[in-house]
Order: structure tokens, then C-alpha cells, then sequence
């Protein structure tokens, strides 16, 4: 100790000066080895032994992932020739599968002379290797319970020791007093000593009664900075006297309770006798004056990682190196270039710079430490046990503890939580991100959809652009309430942490909505200034899955709501705040038993059908084409996912026509186009808050005047229950589209709103209009961008293309047009009004439409996406009963066993007709659809037949049903 002495610099006698306190002897709370006497001679016979350059090789240690490499990865050759030629003392260990990480922890320990020590940083658990995630810290710390400190420690201890590592790097003991620091933050349980040294006593003894060694960092604190030091040389504006009574309270705690390893931290004290331009990492008067001769520490001293910028930036590798070894520390953290740091180490001991006992007794404690987890006699772990002491359920409760008794509520205006999933009514979940991030919907969004029947989500990030910003405000203000998560995590070289500038102005402009917003922090809590507006904040300190979670059942009241902050928000909480909640109980809604298919080609008896009741079901459509219900048609069956008929019958028409259907004939749908493509529509815009069943049409339409229409509502043009008239031949007066539209809109009333129901076309259109509005896009456009494309329906679209025209069936001669029409909309008045209209005009295939139909009896889902919810197509396709003894659903029409649907189609089963001989009808309590194409007005409309033929045949195929599913 004394050449340790006499090397100090002449700072060291006036740093002395500024510290006062007692000196505190390290006490080993880690239950020893079985004989610790000969634990120590293996020691001092070992040291004995090596050479200086194995020595040296045990002051470093180097870095890993630990994914599984073959013996010719560059990555592997470079570790194995540090193993075996350069004896380096540690391996740091980045993340991997936690079965490879056993297998490399092994595989390394047979190549090392003297057993290695495997590190980690496991601040909050051995998740990155397949244990548990535990809160970070400050959430521990927010619980104000230090014996959830001490189950993380044990169980990160258990899980870490069962893959082979042997030392965690943590706990954090930084105060964290300074609200900009944008790298330790929710990494520190708080920022009262007092507090975080209680804590950080209780995970030090977790830790080793699970035989793990522990870290205290980032000596001598990094709680008081704004910097990063991962980026630059971070500064503490402190003089002694505050290090006394802040930053170093926790560290002669941790001292006390028997850490192992303190790392250093490369920042300056600019208040203290150091040099005001170094590192503390290189500093003698930190690393030794302070830390061995004031605070007492006899453990390993390692630096943090000196590939830091703070340390690359200021420093050669090789003066960092000799500069921190000389100042006290005995071990180097990821330095790249291994032997060349140590033959420049060597040649300093070698010419006396650095004196070997120096050295020696930095090896000694790194020896020491390794024969307190007795690496000496077994350094090699079970494999075979490996599954039985990650992520137990012990483990995991103890996280899901802690996660619940972190969240701190912080404001809740006008008693807004817990929210109350039946009176919330719109919600608007917007997702914050400070940073790029992927679409993937969040822990949080899933777990509240758990218990919100009416919401949607979106992802901000700082690249969002101003059309994204445009929708979120438009469905914000349709909404009565908008939720945030805001996710600020915490990464090395990242330099900052918060809600970014850039999306300020739409934060702001959603609270001018007035729409109450209820605010998670996941992650950084002093975001409060940027988000005060709220009308609650939460704090939850952390972004893990439990945490996220967790919030999601504090803020819906199935659990209670007890976090204290620990830490103050200046100017507006100070430690300690928390309002306190209690559970209400909420119950998640009940799910709906909804099938998952993709729709197949089967046999009938996979689908639980009869093939010799479906081969009378041909017998039906072949009579049909002989009796002239229809020149030919299209039939496709469908049952539990699986296409059991998809056939073709007759021809194409007649006379020139006369060519047999193909199966992929291309159909006019007529008004199948109200279901498949109108209401889809505002099924999309209901889910987004944009389409308010039961507001009246003026609020969307406003020029729709007259007598009683401010009565008339979407959900009465839905059901065909507004009062309009059927249907009027606008075509025949009014050439331009615009005309049409305006003649409609005026229109008078024939019945009162929602006494009667009258099947009418105009009220459709009218719809089609609203969704333009609505949308911003033309009804085409949206449908085919938001319908069709996700669903890849590539033979579904309006204004059907001429190239297409060979499979495209005719429908009906037109005395108006003059002409067969083939290729264009049957229905006059969309003709008239280009093709496009919400009653008629699409064109499709039965194999397109039976795509649709399997998406809806999938509750909304389709090959690993979803285009609507469950619960939205259950509202749709539900009989509204608005009018009495009247089928209709919204949009849909239902069975009633007089309509086309049959006899014995379920009272749940829904569809729709189509005039130009088109109809689709599905029923979910069988599981199955029916999808019916032909061309019925061909040559003439005066052809009726197909009028009680439907109904025939929806019954043959509903007996081809042997059982149910």
C-alpha cells in the first residue's frame, strides 16, 4: 500500500482534506467455499506460479455474444486465442439463448489455464439470456419495499450461476439527482442515499445468497450528470463534502454488505483535488485515495467498458490502460486490442514503472474472487438442469410482484382512473416512441384490448409524417378518450430521453382537442413537463413486458395502484408523491370463440358434409341452367375453411355467349356490392372513430335537408329504415354525377325515419359519399387500398378492365344503352354515376368472395393479419330490430326462413342479393358460407325463377351438413 502511496499525485493530500467519515471494513456476506483455508492457498499456489504475462492476461476482460460459433468464426478464433495464449481473467457476455450460453461458458472454461469469470449485465434480471425480466430499478424502488431489491437479486443470481455467469454488473448505486441524465435515470432506485443504499444492501445479499458475485457502479457516481459517457467525458458538478453526503452513501453500503467488484466511471468530479481534465477511471486520488484508502474497499476494482467514447475520445488505448492500472484498478473492461495492451503493461512493470506487487495484488483479488464461487473446484454448469432454474414460476411471480406495486399515479383529474371499460366509450391508443421503432403492437395495447371493446391504436416516431399526424387528430376528435404510452427507453449511446421536439406540436394539439388523455410513462417519469395537459399520468419507470402490463391493470382497475415516486419531478412532485388507487376488479370481456382457418380445397368429409347430398346439390344447378334459371352460374361451398364445391354450370349467355362458364367467370355483383364493399367501409371507419352510428346524416352530409331528415341516422340508412323512397331512375334526366348526388340528397321522405323498412338504393349512395368524406378518398380508391389489396381480392374492383373482358360474364341487352351490356355496371343509375357508387358496380370472383366471407367468419383475421375486429362484424351482421318483424342487419340482411337465405340456415346467419343473379350467405353457427354467381337478367330482367331458386338451393346445401362441428 505504501508504493501505492508514494505514487499519488500531490492532489491526493488536498482531496484527503475535503473527506471526512469512518472507515468501514468490508464484511464477505457471500457464504464462502467449504474451506476457505484452502480456497486461499489455491490463491497464493496459483499465483505463485504464473508468469508476469499471465498475470497481466488476468486484468482483462473481454467481450461476447454467446450465439452459438463454429471453431472457424473470426469471433471465436479471436476469444480462443485470448483464452489460450493470452490468459485473459474474464469474459463479459453481451446476450444469447440461454442454452448457448451454457454450452460457450463450458466450451471456454475447458480452454482457460486458470477458471474464467463470465460477467453480464444484469441490471433487472437474466432475461437477455432467457431468465427472468425483472423492473428496472427505479421501479423497484417506487414499490418502497427493499425485499423486492432482494428477490431480484436472488433469482437473477440462481438463473445467472445455472448458464455459467459468475458476476453481475450491478447493482447501480447511482443517486440519481439530476433530471436531465440521459444514461442512469431509471437504472438508479432514487435519488435519496439513504434510500438507494438500502436497496442496494438488499440486492448485494439476494445476489449472494445465490452465489453470485455482485458490482457496485458507477464509482464514484453518475446519478448528478447530463451527459453520456458512453459519448463523452461526463461531469459532476460536486465538491467533496456532497460526494460525503450523496453520491457515496450507497457505495459504503454496498462496501459494507460485502460487494465484490466496483466499477469505475468515466466522468470528472470537477469539485474535487483531481486532475480537471481526466477520467476518474485514470484518476489516483479517486481509484485509490477514495476508494481503497478512504471508503476502505478491498475488492476488484474493474473500469467500465473503455470502448466509451469518454475514454476513446480523450485517450490512446494504451495510456487509458497503463493510466487506470496504475491508478488502482485491477481490472480492464473490453479493450479491443488485448496484446498489445499487454506488452505495453509488461514493459512498464519490467523497467519498474509500475511495481510488480502492484500487480500481484491485483491478481490476488481477482483469484480470490473466483475461489469465493469456488470456480476452483467445478467451473463447468449442468445443461441438463439448465430448464429448471430459468424463468420459474417462483421467479416470475416475484417480477409480476414488483411490477404491480410499482406503478405511481401521479394526477387524476376528475377521478378519471381507473377507467371504466363500459362507460370509456372511443378510446384512441397512441403509442410515443423516442426513437424508430417496429409496428408491432405493444404489451400494453394488447392488454388493455383485453378489457376495451371500442378502440383503436397508432405508432408516433420521430419520422411520422404530417398525414399520419392529420388522421390521428381527426379520430382523436371523434373519440372520448385518448390513452398514451410513451416509451422512452434507455440506451448507451443514445445521448437523450424523451418525448422528441418534433412531436411536441401534435402533443399539444391533441390536448386542444379536450379530449381527456391519460399518460403512461414506460420509461423516463420526468417527461411530466412535456405532458402536464394530461388529465392523468402515470409513472411506470420502465418498459418491460410486466411493466407494460402491469400499467394496462392499474389504469383498467384490476389491480390496485400503491407506487410512491421515488425520485422528485422539480416544480411539480416531490418523493413520495403517489396517489393510491384500489382494485375494482375489472373482469377482461369475454372472448369470443372464434375460428382461425385458411381457407383450403378439401374433401366433404373434412368438412363434416355429405358428398352424395353435394352431388344432388350439382343436380339442383343443372337443373337450373335446363330449366333457364340462369345461362350458367358459378357455385362455391365452403365449410370449417375448406372450399368442398367450387364449380362452374351452363355457359356465359347465349348466342354468341354460348362458351362454357370458367370458373373464374368475373360477375357483376350488383348489390352485393352494398355489403362486401359499402359496409365494409364503414365498419373500418366505425372501428377508427370516424363514423358514428347513431349520428345523423346532416353531421356528415350537411346539405341533406328537408322534413324530418335531421332524424335520419347512419344506422337507419344501414338497416333501410330512413323514410327514403326504393329507388328512382335518375338516369334517364341527369347526366353528371354531381347532379344525381344533389337530386338524392334532396329527395323528400315517403315514411317517417325508422317506422318502416323500405329496401332503398338511395340511401347507399348516399353512404358511399360519406365514406368519400370521410376518407378523403374516392370510394374505389378506399376500398381497394384498404379492402381489397389486404386481402389480395386482385379480381375485385369497380370499372372492371377491358383486358379482362373474355371472362367477364354479360348481363342484360339495355334498351337505354342501346347495346348487351358486358364489362360495364348493369345498374343504370351507377352507370350514370361512373361506375362507382355504394349500391352496385363491383365486379368479382367466387373465389374473391370467398376470400371476404372466410375473413369475416374469422372474426376479421386472414392469413396472419386482421382487417376488422370480431366484435365489429358481430354488431354489423346482428338484426338491428329497429323496425319490427324487419331482418335487417347494418348493411346485411339475415335469415328469416322466407327470404333467400332458405329453411335452415341458423337464425345467426347473414348475407345479401344481388340483382343481376348474385348472392352470398354465411352462417356462422354452421361454420360455412355459400357464394351463388350467375347472370339471371341475361338476356332480360323479366327472368324471375331465380327468385325462389335461391332458397332451394341454400337448402340442398344445408342438408349436405351431416353434423355439426
Amino acid at each position: 500500500m505504501t508504493i501505492k502511496v508514494k505514487r499519488m499525485s500531490k492532489y491526493s493530500i488536498l482531496f484527503f482534506c475535503f473527506f471526512i467519515g469512518c472507515n468501514t471494513a468490508t464484511q464477505n456476506r457471500m457464504n464462502a467455499p467449504v474451506n476457505s483455508q484452502s480456497a486461499e492457498k489455491w490463491v497464493e499456489k496459483t499465483l505463485a506460479q504464473m508468469t508476469l504475462r499471465e498475470k497481466l492476461g488476468q486484468m482483462f476482460f473481454y467481450h461476447l455474444d454467446t450465439n452459438f460459433k463454429t471453431n472457424d468464426d473470426p469471433a471465436w478464433q479471436k476469444i480462443e486465442m485470448l483464452v489460450k495464449m493470452n490468459h485473459i481473467g474474464g469474459i463479459h457476455l453481451w446476450r444469447g439463448e440461454p442454452y448457448a450460453t451454457a454450452y460457450m461458458t463450458n466450451r471456454l472454461q475447458k480452454l482457460a489455464k486458470i477458471p474464467l469469470i463470465f460477467t453480464a449485465d444484469l441490471e433487472h434480471g437474466a432475461a437477455r439470456f432467457g431468465g427472468t425480466d425483472f423492473p428496472p430499478n427505479m421501479a423497484i424502488g417506487a414499490t418502497g419495499d427493499p425485499q423486492m431489491a432482494y428477490q431480484m437479486g436472488l433469482h437473477s443470481a440462481r438463473e445467472a450461476r445455472s448458464l455459467g455467469i459468475h458476476l453481475t454488473f450491478a447493482p447501480v448505486v447511482d443517486v440519481n439527482n439530476n433530471p436531465l441524465n440521459p444514461i442512469i435515470n431509471v437504472r438508479s432506485f432514487g435519488e435519496e442515499p439513504e434510500m438507494v443504499a438500502r436497496f442496494t444492501e438488499a440486492f448485494i445479499r439476494g445476489c449472494h445468497d445465490g452465489r453470485l458475485l455482485t458490482t457496485a457502479k458507477h464509482f464514484p457516481g453518475h446519478g448528478d450528470t447530463a451527459e453520456d459517457s458512453h459519448i463523452e467525458l461526463a461531469y459532476v458538478p460536486a465538491d467533496s463534502a456532497r460526494l460525503e453526503q450523496v453520491e457515496l452513501v450507497p457505495f459504503r453500503r454496498a462496501i459494507a454488505g460485502g460487494v465484490d467488484f466496483v466499477m469505475t466511471a468515466h466522468l470528472n468530479v470537477r469539485g474535487v483535488a483531481m486532475n480537471p481534465y481526466d477520467a476518474a477511471t485514470i484518476s489516483p486520488e479517486i481509484m485509490t485515495g477514495l476508494l481503497r484508502q478512504r471508503l476502505n474497499f478491498d475488492g476488484v476494482l474493474i473500469t467500465d467498458s473503455m470502448r466509451m467514447w469518454a475514454m476513446t475520445h480523450n485517450y490512446t488505448d494504451a495510456f487509458a490502460t497503463v493510466q487506470a492500472v496504475k491508478a488502482g484498478v485491477d481490472v480492464i473492461l473490453v479493450q479491443e486490442n488485448v496484446p498489445e495492451m499487454l506488452a505495453e503493461l509488461e514493459k512498464r512493470v519490467r523497467s519498474g514503472e509500475i511495481p510488480l506487487t502492484h500487480i500481484d495484488q491485483s491478481v490476488r483479488r481477482i483469484l480470490r474472487s473466483k475461489a469465493k464461487i469456488g470456480l476452483q473446484q467445478e467451473r463447468l454448469v449442468n445443461l441438463d438442469s439448465l430448464a429448471a432454474h430459468l424463468g420459474t414460476s417462483d421467479a416470475k411471480q416475484a417480477a409480476e410482484n414488483a411490477a404491480a406495486q410499482a406503478i405511481a399515479l401521479l394526477k387524476n383529474d376528475d377521478s378519471i382512473l381507473p377507467l371504466s371499460p363500459a362507460d370509456t366509450g372511443r378510446v384512441v391508443i397512441i403509442e410515443w416512441w423516442d426513437e424508430s421503432h417496429s409496428r408491432a403492437t405493444s404489451s400494453f395495447v394488447r392488454e388493455l384490448g383485453r378489457y376495451l371493446t371500442n378502440w383503436e391504436n397508432f405508432i408516433l416516431t420521430p419520422d411520422a409524417d404530417r398525414d399520419l399526424f392529420a388522421e390521428i387528430l381527426q379520430r382523436v376528435r371523434a373519440a372520448r378518450l385518448q390513452i398514451w404510452p410513451v416509451y422512452t427507453p434507455l440506451r448507451a449511446w443514445k445521448g437523450h430521453v424523451g418525448l422528441p421536439e418534433s412531436l411536441q406540436p401534435l402533443a399539444d394539439s391533441l390536448f386542444a382537442t379536450g379530449v381527456p388523455a391519460v399518460v403512461a410513462s414506460f420509461g423516463n417519469p420526468y417527461i411530466y413537463p412535456q405532458v402536464q395537459n394530461a388529465a392523468a399520468y402515470l409513472a411506470t419507470f420502465g418498459g418491460t413486458n410486466i411493466l407494460e402490463i402491469a400499467a394496462a391493470r392499474a389504469l383498467i382497475g384490476v389491480t390496485e395502484i400503491s407506487g410512491k415516486l421515488p425520485i422528485s419531478i422539480p416544480g411539480y412532485f416531490e418523493r413520495g408523491a403517489g396517489i393510491k388507487l384500489a382494485a375494482k376488479g375489472t373482469q377482461p370481456i369475454a372472448p369470443t370463440a372464434i375460428p382461425d382457418w385458411r381457407l383450403r380445397t378439401g374433401f366433404p368429409e373434412e368438412a363434416k358434409m355429405s358428398a352424395a347430398k353435394l352431388d344432388s346439390v350439382r343436380l339442383v344447378m343443372q337443373d337450373a341452367v335446363r330449366d333457364s334459371v340462369f345461362p350458367g352460374a358459378v357455385l362455391l361451398v365452403a365449410r370449417n375453411g375448406l372450399i368442398v364445391m367450387n364449380e362452374a354450370f351452363g355457359t356465359m349467355g347465349y348466342k354468341e355467349f354460348n362458351r362454357l362458364m370458367p370458373l373464374d367467370a368475373i360477375f357483376d355483383m350488383a348489390s352485393v356490392t352494398k355489403c362486401v364493399a359499402t359496409t365494409t367501409a364503414c365498419m373500418l371507419l366505425y372501428e377508427r372513430g370516424l363514423l358514428d352510428l347513431d349520428a345523423p346524416v346532416q353531421k356528415y352530409l350537411p346539405v341533406f335537408a328537408g322534413a324530418n331528415k335531421e332524424k335520419i341516422t347512419i344506422r337507419n340508412l344501414l338497416t333501410h329504415s330512413s323514410g327514403l323512397t326504393a329507388y328512382r331512375r335518375y338516369f334517364l334526366d341527369h347526366h353528371a354525377p354531381g347532379e344525381i348526388i344533389k337530386v338524392i340528397l334532396n329527395e323528400p321522405l315517403e315514411n317517417p325515419p325508422g317506422s318502416k323498412t323500405v329496401y332503398s338504393d338511395l340511401g347507399v349512395i348516399l353512404l358511399g359519399k360519406i365514406v368519400e368524406k370521410l376518407s378523403g378518398q374516392p370510394l374505389d380508391l378506399f376500398c381497394r387500398e384498404q379492402i381489397f389489396a389486404p386481402l389480395k381480392m386482385s379480381e375485385t374492383f369497380y370499372n372492371p378492365p377491358q383486358e379482362l373482358l373474355s371472362r367477364i360474364v354479360p348481363t342484360e341487352f339495355d334498351s337505354w344503352r342501346g347495346r348487351m351490356v358486358h364489362g360495364q355496371v348493369h345498374d343504370e343509375n351507377a352507370f350514370a354515376l361512373g361506375g362507382v357508387s355504394g349500391h352496385a358496380g363491383l365486379f368479382s370472383t367466387a373465389r374473391d368472395l370467398a376470400t371476404f366471407l372466410n375473413m369475416l367468419l374469422n372474426g376479421g383475421a386472414y392469413e396472419g393479419g386482421r382487417l376488422l375486429k370480431p366484435e365489429t362484424i358481430a354488431l354489423f351482421t346482428a338484426r338491428q330490430n329497429i323496425v319490427a318483424g324487419s331482418s335487417r342487419a347494418l348493411g346485411w340482411d339475415t335469415a328469416d326462413g322466407k327470404n333467400s337465405a332458405g329453411h335452415l340456415m341458423s337464425q345467426r346467419a347473414f348475407g345479401h342479393t344481388g340483382f343481376t343473379g348474385t348472392s352470398v350467405w354465411i352462417d356462422p353457427k354452421k361454420n360455412m358460407f355459400v357464394i351463388l354467381l350467375s347472370n339471371r337478367v341475361h338476356p332480360t330482367r323479366n327472368n324471375q325463377k331465380l327468385l325462389s331458386f335461391r332458397a332451394k338451393l341454400h337448402d340442398a346445401v344445408m342438408k349436405a351438413i351431416e353434423t355439426s362441428p
